[in-house]
């Protein structure tokens, strides 16, 4: 089973990014892989205008059976299982290109919302076994996780992904968040998307 994790740079004036460090610590080698798995990751900038145009190049050549992509959401206290992506452009802060968008949709011909084809339910049981702070969220938000899920289901390049939005390092550490990614290609390798 091929799989593509995704995480994105710093933005909004921090200056690093849980998921930037774990695709990091996954290209050195320190997530455990099961096997079976072939992994490959891949670092998203910041804008809406790349976002996921470098997301769909790696997908073309990497051909994954799965996409999980990760970002942060720092107002949050748990990992959230992203349900639906809305088809909505409202920017509260500036990408990392100085763009804004407001009240526009992602796509003019595209569906209201698209949803997560990712086995949320058994995820959040499997995290919740070993002691993680879980959800599943219903709301993706309106700044670039939410457009490259969006982008990601629209374009039906992959059978199953969606979105895990993660909260600061302060709430789970850089070395929780790669048991917690574990757990998770754990539960893929079980053969859930079969």
């Amino acid at each position: 089973m091929r799989i593509l994790i995704s995480g994105f740079e710093a933005f909004g004036g921090r200056s690093t990014n849980p998921t930037a460090t774990m695709v990091r610590n996954i290209e050195l080698g320190r997530l455990h892989v099961p096997e079976g798995i072939d992994l490959n990751t891949i670092l998203l900038p910041v804008t809406f205008e790349r976002a996921f145009h470098v997301m769909e190049e790696k997908i073309q050549t990497f051909r994954p059976d799965v996409v999980l992509a990760f970002g942060l959401a720092s107002s949050r206290h748990e990992i959230d299982l992203e349900r639906v992506a809305i088809n909505c452009l409202d920017a509260e802060i500036d990408d990392n290109n100085g763009h804004r968008p407001m009240d526009r949709p992602i796509s003019e011909k595209g569906e209201t919302a698209y949803f997560s084809t990712l086995p949320l339910r058994q995820f959040e049981i499997a995290l919740k076994e070993k002691g993680f702070p879980v959800k599943i969220s219903n709301s993706a938000g309106t700044f670039v996780c939410n457009y490259l899920f969006y982008k990601l289901m629209e374009s039906q390049l992959v059978r199953y992904a969606g979105f895990i939005h993660v909260p600061l390092q302060e709430t789970l550490s850089e070395e929780k968040l790669l048991e917690a990614v574990s757990v998770i290609l754990s539960d893929c390798e079980k053969g859930l998307f079969i």
